[in-house]
């Protein structure tokens, strides 16, 4: 087994333990505090609740909030590893791409170097001035 798989697994365990702990006390909390009270907020009142039933509203609004938290480091997280993709992207063309260039530049240079080099010897066949000294109208 891996350190890293180790560690993911203490994560998931400890996470799990936390998770238990905190519906464990929850559900303490909920069943001692039977006294009604009432609530206000945001020009709404609620009233006959429980403190038990309004600790498990808080922690219900909790969760909500901590699922909003993870749902935003999840966007962010993607939106990261994206860019990261994008630009690994863009320096493999980069290096594509400048090794092409090499490529092209050895080729015209190897091509300038074919061409200064006369294929024939002084002299010889490729002079366009030299007539040949045979033919049927000979001067």
């Amino acid at each position: 087994m891996s350190r890293r798989l180790l560690k993911e697994s203490v994560v998931v365990v400890l996470g799990l333990l936390l998770l238990v702990a905190a519906v464990a006390v929850g559900t303490a909390v909920a069943v001692a505090n039977t006294s009604a009270t009432s609530l206000e907020g945001f020009g709404y009142s609620l009233s006959g609740l429980t403190l038990g039933g309004i600790f498990l509203l808080g922690m219900a609004l909790g969760a909500l909030a901590l699922l909003g938290l993870l749902m935003l480091l999840g966007g962010a997280r993607r939106r990261r590893a994206k860019r990261v993709a994008q630009r690994r992207e863009v320096e493999s063309v980069r290096s594509e791409q400048e090794t092409l260039a090499e490529e092209n530049a050895r080729l015209q240079a190897e091509l300038e170097q074919s061409r200064s080099v006369s294929p024939y010897p002084a002299g010889d066949a490729g002079d366009a001035t030299v007539l040949p000294a045979h033919g049927k109208h000979r001067r």
